[in-house]
């Protein structure tokens, strides 16, 4: 499968044909932290996707405040965040692995798309779920709600590190998402990351054509050491 990416960014091109159960291995070989997100942040629309993330956190209401009671400066911070993705960006919102009420819908994915951004990537709910695919907006979520988070909700993290799904994502991460699902990418490993990635392809490649000869699976794991 072909990504999108911003075309100006190196970084992210080493990382285009590559799968995140190749990635994920290929980190787990070079003994760095696991980064893959947990499995409740599943693909619901769209294709595979590469990009840069871009942060928001939101917690649920307590009973006895609001936005003004914990950061009444970041009343509209999500939406300033979402005005100020540009092409390749990928939007984060974190709300603790809460899915009862949706942190997205159609109206921030329709500005979030005019600003070259290329999904979302959630652990809590989104809506308006079927207006996601004709914008080609792609949105990995814990699942839908037709609930909205407006008046539930605060944003406490704005374009800082998130934890989303157990894993600490920060603006500027590389973030990389397919049917599998999700991981991230420090840049300051990217290229080490990448490289192994590319080994790791080789020797899968040599072993699966060394098994369409006729050889049995136990004698190509001995042969090329992977299990």
């Amino acid at each position: 499968m072909s990504s999108s990416h911003p075309a100006l960014d190196p970084e992210l091109v080493p990382f285009e044909h590559h799968q995140v159960s190749t990635l994920s291995d290929a980190m787990f070989a070079l003994g760095l932290k696991d980064t893959a997100l947990g499995p409740t942040v599943r693909l619901l629309v769209g294709k595979r996707i590469l990009g840069r993330a871009r942060t928001i956190g939101r917690v649920p209401l307590p009973s006895n405040g609001g936005q003004q009671e914990i950061k009444p400066e970041f009343s509209l911070a999500i939406q300033e965040v979402i005005d100020g993705c540009g092409p390749g960006s990928i939007m984060v919102i974190a709300t603790q692995g809460i899915a009862t009420h949706a942190n997205w819908g159609g109206n921030m994915a329709t500005r979030a798309k005019a600003v070259g951004a290329l999904g979302l990537i959630t652990d809590g709910a989104i809506r308006d779920l079927e207006e996601m695919e004709p914008l080609g907006m792609t949105i990995f979520a814990q699942g839908t709600s037709p609930r909205a988070g407006h008046f539930r909700f605060a944003t406490a993290i704005s374009n800082e590190p998130v934890i989303c799904a157990g894993v600490l994502i920060r603006p500027g991460d590389i973030i990389v998402g397919d049917a599998d699902g999700v991981i991230v990418i420090d840049p300051a490993q990217a290229s080490a990351i990448a490289a192994k990635a590319g080994e790791l392809v080789k020797i899968e490649e040599e072993m699966q054509a060394f098994m369409r000869t006729g050889a049995q699976l136990q004698e190509a794991v001995r042969r090329y050491k992977v299990r």
